[in-house]
């Protein structure tokens, strides 16, 4: 289980193997988040390394940023120097607009934040009546509602582990692409000795959160108690170690070795934006902390509202 003041490996089933090659497939384009970057691509073919005005150059296709306020970039790249590997981060605003990605669409090992596409087919499942929060998990003590609790605000292993193959892996992939997660897989029948790849990217974590936050992935009733979940969450190891007293943060965490991610809502000053940071590249489990806690201030900044906006 995910713990904290010293958490512990994402184990049981979901323990990434080395990643193998997928084939690419189309990706659905995502008004408001890709808009930026394909006027700046224009920008760019049309007329040298000009950017519009508002928005920031890119760096790469991998770690393309982009930026409501171009004085963003700075502050998002010096973050990104940090991380011995790479950086992804996509914050929405309250409408869902883009203020700030990086390497947006670029695939992580996923570690616990698959916990997230979980519980949604879970709850999906409840929704349509194939199932009911009462019912028992096999190979558990536990309920679907308990093991959901445990899952999210605990990020237990087990529960996790136990809820997806209960799904069914392919049947929660398929779920998956079924709602545009194009870029999140968990790679069934690819592993070895109950270990499987997974992985996501930023934009489909985020993705998932913002339609989450509209009501537009559930019924009012599991929306309701999946953000409820996220609320309640207990390991705070991650980002939100860096944040203002105040602000509150609903979210989940994934956590290996060489990986560190956090995403959910934060909200501060009335207003809720969807933050998600993925990171790799550490050096062992408690390597990403001291990077959080800094990283914290730079993402409240980046939340003020843009002037004149």
């Amino acid at each position: 289980m995910e713990g904290d003041p010293a958490p512990a490996p994402d184990r049981s089933r979901p323990v990434p193997a080395r990643r193998r090659p997928r084939p690419s497939r189309p990706r659905p384009v995502r008004p408001g988040r890709a808009a930026a970057t394909l006027t700046v691509l224009a920008l760019l073919l049309l007329g040298g390394c000009a950017a519009e005005p508002g928005v920031s150059s890119l760096r790469t296709a991998d770690t393309a940023v982009t930026a409501a306020d171009p004085g963003h970039e700075a502050a998002v790249e010096e973050l990104a120097a940090g991380v011995p590997g790479e950086l992804g981060l996509v914050v929405l605003d309250p409408d869902g607009r883009p203020v700030v990605t990086r390497a947006a669409e670029r695939s992580f090992t996923s570690a616990s934040l698959y916990k997230l596409f979980v519980a949604h087919a879970v709850l999906e499942r409840v929704d349509r009546g194939e199932a009911a929060l009462s019912d028992p998990v096999p190979g558990t003590a536990l309920t679907v509602a308990q093991a959901l609790d445990a899952m999210i605000t605990w990020s237990d292993n087990a529960s996790g582990a136990a809820l997806g193959g209960q799904l069914g892996w392919d049947a929660l992939e398929d779920s998956a692409r079924a709602h545009g997660f194009t870029t999140t897989t968990f790679d069934p029948g690819t592993g070895e000795d109950g270990i499987v790849a997974m992985t996501t990217t930023p934009d489909d974590v985020a993705d998932l959160l913002e339609r989450l936050r509209r009501g537009r992935l559930l019924s009012p009733a599991s929306t309701e108690l999946f953000l409820g979940l996220l609320r309640d969450q207990h390991l705070d190891y991650a980002l939100s170690s860096g944040l203002s007293a105040g602000t509150e943060f609903a979210h989940k965490t994934g956590l290996l070795e060489d990986v560190s991610h956090d995403a959910g809502l934060l909200r501060t000053g009335g207003r809720e934006h969807v933050v998600v940071v993925l990171t790799d590249g550490w050096d062992g489990f408690e390597a990403s902390r001291p990077w959080f806690r800094q990283a914290g201030p730079v993402i409240e900044d980046l939340l003020d509202p843009v002037p004149g906006a």
